[in-house]
This record gives structure tokens, C-alpha cells and sequence, in this order.
């Protein structure tokens, strides 16, 4: 860590991702998903979904949530995402939560996720919900989701990946805390 006027200074930098990082997050997105789903995915699954990063459609999807990056030393490490969800527009959706491997367990994904769910709460919204590769349920479960069932996410006719579809409603304590007094 660096000490900067006699404080700490975070090595970890939490800031919106811009189209000019986009080869960085297919890069991150990739190498997470490829290592950290070892047993949960078919190389079949990891393959379709490395096609389908590498295609525009990808590009299109990340343009469509408020996507933060977590920077070290300037390198991308990290990301996670929010959007409105156009089911029925009361839950907010979360997504691309993906940590190269290298900087796995270090707090990383847990600290993007907080930072987009108080981005959506701060919206208006008091639901959030995810859909989880099977290996990722375990980080959700702690940070509070809840599995509501198990299906498949199609991203494209050729990628589809078996997940857990799970919910969180943000706790009565933090819509008091963040409510403006009227």
C-alpha cells in the first residue's frame, strides 16, 4: 500500500468502464469464467461463451448496464454491472460480476458488487437480482442473495449456460439510511 500524506492509499481504483477498456474486459471475462468454473461448465459452455465475448453482440450487451471496473495499478481486475431489468422494470438485474483469477479472494468482487447495488438502490430500486454460473453461488449466497431457481441463461442461439436465478431485496435499515428526509 501507498501512504500518501500520512493516509493509505488504496491500491484498488473503483471507476465506470469506457468502450476504450473493452478489450481488457473480454480478456477478464474470459480468463474468469475459463478458470473459475472448473467442474460447473462443459468446455463446450466455456467455449461458446469465449465465442460470444469476442463478438459484437458483447460489446452491445456491455453498452446496455452501468459497468465499474476495479483498476490496480491502472490494469483492469475486476467488473460488475447493473441494469434496469425490462421484465417488469422493479428489479434491478447484476451482472458481468467477473475477478481475473489472479486477484480472486482478495475482496475485489465483493467490493464491486456493493458498489453497484447501492448505484440501483440509489435508483429507486430495493430489489436486485442475478443469474449465477453454478460456481458463483456460493460468493452470492454470502453477500446475501438467495436462490430462487435453477435454469439456463441463453446469451446467443449457440450459448447457453446452466445458472441459479437469484434474489435480494436491500434490507429495510438501508432504504432508511438512504431515504432523503422530506
Amino acid at each position: 500500500m501507498n501512504v500518501v500524506s500520512g493516509r493509505i492509499r488504496d491500491p484498488i481504483a473503483i471507476r465506470r468502464i469506457g468502450f476504450d477498456d473493452y478489450a481488457d474486459i473480454r480478456y477478464v471475462h474470459i480468463r474468469a469464467l475459463t478458470e473459475q468454473s472448473f467442474g460447473a461448465l462443459s468446455e463446450h459452455e466455456v467455449a461458446a461463451f469465449a465465442a460470444f465475448v469476442n463478438s459484437p453482440a458483447y460489446s452491445d450487451s456491455l453498452l446496455a448496464e452501468e459497468l465499474l471496473g476495479a483498476f490496480v495499478e491502472g490494469q483492469l481486475v475486476g467488473t460488475a454491472g447493473w441494469q434496469f431489468n425490462g421484465d417488469d422494470g422493479r428489479v434491478a438485474r447484476i451482472s458481468s460480476v467477473f475477478v481475473h483469477p489472479q486477484f480472486s479472494r482478495l475482496g475485489i468482487g465483493r467490493r464491486l458488487l456493493a458498489e453497484v447495488e447501492t448505484r440501483a438502490f440509489r435508483s429507486g430500486f430495493t430489489l436486485l437480482g442475478t443469474s449465477a454460473t453454478i460456481n458463483a453461488v456460493g460468493f452470492f449466497e454470502k453477500l446475501g442473495y438467495r436462490e430462487a431457481s435453477r435454469g439456463v441463461r441463453t446469451l446467443t442461439p449457440e450459448c447457453s449456460l446452466p445458472v441459479a436465478f437469484m434474489r435480494k431485496s436491500v434490507p429495510l435499515l438501508m432504504r432508511r439510511r438512504n431515504t432523503p428526509a422530506a
